[in-house]
């Protein structure tokens, strides 16, 4: 069986402590749903001690298109990332951000970005 199009989703690992998620295609209600599920999984996981998580980085470089409810998706990642005491950082939005209408960058506004994934974790480690 083949798929007409590429997973919307993938997930990494590139360092201890720091899970991504890659996005592709368009962003809208279900894909964020789907998000928010892996990020609670992996929150959890975290919680009972089964997988260090001290930053969630979402990227969004392969993001075409983003529709209704996909934003809220983001913000309800970032509080629970928020009480699980991890972070939660975009990457790629700002490519994202010149395709987006004015309210959908105002939401997008409040997220800490950073261009790229080696970006962030090199970002990631200055902090410390």
């Amino acid at each position: 069986m083949t798929l007409a199009h590429p997973a919307p989703m993938a997930i990494d690992v590139p360092e201890p402590g720091v899970y991504t998620i890659r996005l592709r295609g368009h962003l809208d209600r279900l894909t964020g749903a789907r998000l928010l599920r892996l990020i609670d999984a992996r929150l959890q996981l975290a919680r009972h001690g089964h997988a260090t998580t001290r930053h969630v980085l979402i990227d969004l470089a392969e993001v075409d298109a983003i529709g209704p409810g996909a934003l809220a998706a983001l913000s309800h990642a970032q509080h629970a990332a928020d009480r699980c005491g991890a972070t939660l950082d975009l990457v790629g939005s700002a490519l994202l951000a010149g395709r987006l209408g004015t309210a959908d960058r105002q939401a997008l506004a409040p997220f800490r970005a950073f261009p790229t994934v080696a970006a962030a974790l090199a970002g990631l480690e200055a902090e410390g």
